[in-house]
C-alpha cells in the first residue's frame, strides 16, 4: 500500500509538471498522445486501488476491528478524489487536441494531487495501524489474492512495472508477489519494455531502476 501511494503521488507530480509546460514546449502530437495514454492509465490505477479498498480490504478491516476503526471519512474522500480525477481526465482529453487549453487547466491536476496527498496521510495514519493490530496474516493474504484475482491482465501490464519502478530494493520482491503472484517475474519482464517506452515518450526520460 505504501508503494502504491508513493507511485500515485510521484506520477501525479510528474503529470502536473508535464501538463503545465505543454503549452510552451511545442511538443509533437506523438508526445501529447503518450502523456494522455500514461495519464489515463495512472487514473485507472488510482480508481482500481480505491475500488479494491472499498470492496475487499475495508470490509475485512471493519469485520475484525468493529467500531474501533471508522473508515467513513476515508470513503468520503474517495468521492472527492473521483470528482477531481474526472476533471483531470478531461484535462488529458484537452491536451490531446489542444496543448494550450490543457496547459491552462493544469491546476486541476495539482488539485487532484493535493486531495490525494491529504487522503493518503490520513489513511496511513489510521488504516495501516489498524491492519497491523487487527488483521491476521491469513486475512491479509486473502485480500491480496482477491485483489490479484480481480485485476485484468491489461491492468497488470501497467501496474506491475509501474509499481516496480517506485519500489525500493527491499520492497520489490514482496510487492511483485502481491501484484502478480508467482507469474510476477515473467509478467514484469514482458510488461516493462512497453511501460518504459511509454514513460520515456510521455516524460522525456526513463530512470527506472
Amino acid at each position: 500500500m505504501v508503494v502504491i501511494h508513493r507511485a500515485m503521488l510521484g506520477d501525479l507530480e510528474r503529470l502536473a509538471a508535464c501538463v503545465g509546460s505543454a503549452a510552451e514546449a511545442a511538443w509533437p502530437p506523438s508526445r501529447m498522445r503518450a502523456v494522455c495514454r500514461y495519464g489515463t492509465a495512472l487514473l485507472a490505477a488510482i480508481a482500481a486501488h480505491h475500488r479494491e479498498q472499498e470492496e475487499i480490504l475495508w470490509p475485512v478491516i471493519t469485520a475484525v476491528a468493529g467500531a474501533s476503526v471508522d473508515l467513513a471519512p476515508l470513503a468520503d474522500d474517495h468521492l472527492a478524489i473521483r470528482a477531481a480525477a474526472g476533471k483531470t481526465s478531461r484535462v488529458l482529453a484537452l491536451l490531446g487536441t489542444d496543448p494550450h487549453a490543457g496547459g491552462q487547466e493544469c491546476p486541476a491536476v495539482s488539485a487532484l494531487h493535493g486531495i490525494l496527498a491529504e487522503h493518503i496521510a490520513d489513511e496511513e495514519a489510521q488504516v495501516l495501524p489498524a491492519m497491523r493490530r487487527y488483521l491476521t496474516a491469513e486475512a491479509y493474504r486473502w485480500c491480496e489474492r482477491e485483489i490479484r484475482r480481480k485485476a485484468s491482465l491489461r491492468d497488470r501490464m501497467f501496474t506491475v512495472p509501474w509499481l516496480a519502478r517506485y519500489a525500493r530494493p527491499n520492497e520489490r520482491r514482496r510487492l511483485l508477489l502481491i501484484a502478480g503472484g508467482w507469474q510476477a517475474p515473467m509478467l514484469l519482464a514482458a510488461a516493462r519494455p512497453a511501460y518504459g517506452r511509454l514513460e520515456h515518450r510521455a516524460f522525456g526520460r526513463n530512470d527506472q531502476a
